[in-house]
């Protein structure tokens, strides 16, 4: 999978990263100071490992935040460092995913749905699309906080398709910051940050798109993974976060030796296409306006959410999928909206 020989890419890098990465962690609120659960480990750890790296080849360590490449790889060695220990690769059945990727994400969606991620970092397969005219094949996902200014992201790392012949992944960081703003904003900031750290060096091959498109369909995807209603595995097994074995050297955490692929709205993908049939364009000949009611047709999905808890104390915004409906469907009973069966 290519996840797992990103990760041995980058292992070969830096030899040492992994049992920097279990001390750093084993430091948590100690030597270190404390960072919240959601986040695995902040970029700063993976900046200096990456900073000893290359003074060790020779690199001036200061010069690090101007070098490119070593930018880049703080960003791809958090990630990765995250996924490792759970290793997790989400791959949706399709008719969901083109249904998921085609929510608009618009509203006051809250930052704080992303806490709800499976795992501390997703690789998330992304058949057909792309990122800035470049063909993607997915990408990594986790959360990012700064000790320093307290300040939340989300990180992405797009799997890109690189040159024919480079061995070296074309992989690339992208922060989406968090905060009072509303979710809509903060993918309109990415695509600008994108654009001035990446863009020249891309070449897209049309920027006709909206600002939003670039990022909304990742965006997306992870929303479903972080809702109520997300179909994610089976009846049996479903994604968690490990927990740490006490070692002689501290608590580690150790990872699975292959990648586990999750498959994501198998249920729901197949009522969709169950409820297909029934589906008609909405839009008629004149004659069909002047009906008392439409056509049968699938009213096309979207995000709804709502806080719980009590007014006065602490509350939680759920956040939930609506599928596609079938709308006055031809036998005359009431919509059927479309539900995943277990």
């Amino acid at each position: 999978m290519r996840p797992k020989r990103h990760l041995e890419y980058y292992s070969r890098l830096y030899p040492d990263a992994w049992k920097h990465v279990d001390s750093m962690r084993a430091d948590r609120g100690k030597a270190l100071p404390f960072w919240p659960e959601w986040c695995f480990l902040p970029l700063a750890g993976t900046y200096s490992i990456v900073s000893a790296e290359a003074e060790r080849q020779g690199v001036i360590p200061n010069r690090v935040l101007s070098a490119g490449p070593l930018v880049n790889d703080v960003g791809i060695l958090g990630a990765l460092a995250a996924w490792r220990v759970t290793q997790g690769v989400y791959r949706f059945d399709l008719d969901v995913f083109r249904s998921v990727i085609d929510t608009p994400v618009n509203g006051d969606i809250p930052h704080d749905v992303f806490f709800n991620l499976p795992e501390w970092c997703v690789y998330i397969e992304t058949p057909g699309l792309t990122h800035l005219g470049v063909p993607m094949y997915g990408f990594f996902a986790h959360l990012e906080y700064d000790a320093n200014t307290t300040r939340k992201e989300l990180r992405l790392v797009m799997d890109l398709q690189g040159e024919e012949r480079s061995l070296t992944p074309f992989l690339m960081p992208i922060p989406i910051h968090l905060g009072t703003w509303s979710l809509e904003e903060s993918i309109e900031r990415a695509y600008v940050e994108a654009l001035r750290q990446g863009g020249k060096g891309i070449q897209p091959k049309t920027m006709a798109k909206s600002i939003k498109s670039e990022f909304e369909a990742p965006i997306s995807l992870l929303l479903y993974l972080c809702s109520a209603n997300g179909e994610i595995g089976d009846d049996t097994k479903s994604p968690t976060k490990p927990r740490s074995t006490k070692t002689k050297k501290g608590p580690r955490l150790f990872p699975p030796d292959k990648p586990r692929t999750w498959d994501v709205g198998v249920r729901m993908g197949a009522a969709i296409r169950r409820y297909r049939t029934e589906s008609v364009s909405v839009d008629g000949d004149e004659s069909d306006r002047h009906h008392a009611s439409p056509r049968t047709h699938i009213r096309r999905a979207h995000w709804h959410g709502f806080w719980t808890g009590p007014r006065d104390g602490e509350q939680k915004y759920i956040l939930k999928w609506i599928s596609p409906v079938v709308v006055n469907p031809g036998d005359g009973e009431t919509p059927v909206t479309i539900r995943p069966v277990k």
